[in-house]
C-alpha cells in the first residue's frame, strides 16, 4: 500500500460538511472520482490512477458540483450518447470541433484471476452493445456476457475454470478485440 493523499480538513460551507474520502468510481475519461460520506458540493478526483505514488495526482475538492451530493457518485455515465433526433429538432450547432469517436478498446483485471471475479473496463462504439466471451486454449467459449451500451465497467463472476490461459474477446459492431488472462484456481 502507498498513501497518495491525506484529507486536508476541507469543509464547505459548514464545518460539519467535511469532504472526506468515501466512494470511488473509475469513469470513462480514465479518472477516478471520489465523493464523501457527507452531503457535499465538492468532489475529489485522481487524474492518473495507473501512476504509482503521488504521481497519480490526487486533486482534493477540485470538482465543484451544481448541487449537493449525499453519498453519491457518477455511476455508469454514457459520455457518447450523440444527437437525439427523436425530438424533431436539429442538433445544436457550434463552432467547436467535434471530438473523434472513441477507440474501441478494453482492459481486464486482475490477471491472474484467483477469486473467480473478473473486472473489465470497456469503451464500445457509440450506442452499441457488445458481447464479452472467455475462450479456452481449444477455442471453446466457456463464458459469455452481453455488455450494455450505457456502461463502461463490469465485474463478472466467472464459472469454475481450470488453471490456465484464456482469451477474453469483445465483439461489437463488426469489430473485435481480445486480451489474454491467466486463471489460478484456489
Amino acid at each position: 500500500m502507498d498513501t497518495v493523499a491525506i484529507y486536508d480538513g476541507y469543509a464547505y460551507p459548514y464545518p460539519f460538511l467535511q469532504t472526506l474520502f468515501w466512494t470511488m468510481y473509475l469513469a470513462a475519461d480514465g479518472k477516478i472520482y471520489i465523493t464523501s460520506g457527507n452531503s457535499v458540493i465538492d468532489m475529489h478526483y485522481i487524474n492518473f490512477p495507473d501512476s504509482g505514488g503521488i504521481a497519480c495526482d490526487v486533486q482534493q475538492h477540485a470538482l465543484h458540483l451544481p448541487c449537493y451530493s449525499a453519498r453519491g457518485n457518477v455511476y455508469h455515465p454514457n459520455y457518447y450518447l450523440g444527437c437525439d433526433t427523436t425530438l424533431g429538432c436539429l442538433c445544436l450547432l457550434t463552432d467547436v470541433n467535434e471530438l473523434s469517436p472513441p477507440d474501441f478498446k478494453f482492459r481486464v483485471y486482475p490477471s491472474p484471476v484467483t477469486n473467480g471475479v473478473l473486472h473489465i473496463g470497456y469503451l464500445l462504439p457509440q450506442n452499441e452493445s457488445g458481447m464479452f466471451e472467455v475462450v479456452d486454449v481449444t477455442g471453446k467459449v466457456v463464458f459469455k456476457y452481453l455488455l450494455p451500451p450505457w456502461s463502461n465497467e463490469q465485474s463478472l463472476k466467472l464459472p469454475q475454470l481450470a488453471n490456465g490461459v484464456y482469451n477474453c474477446v469483445i465483439t461489437s459492431d463488426d469489430k473485435r478485440v481480445s486480451k489474454k488472462i491467466a486463471v489460478i484456481a484456489k
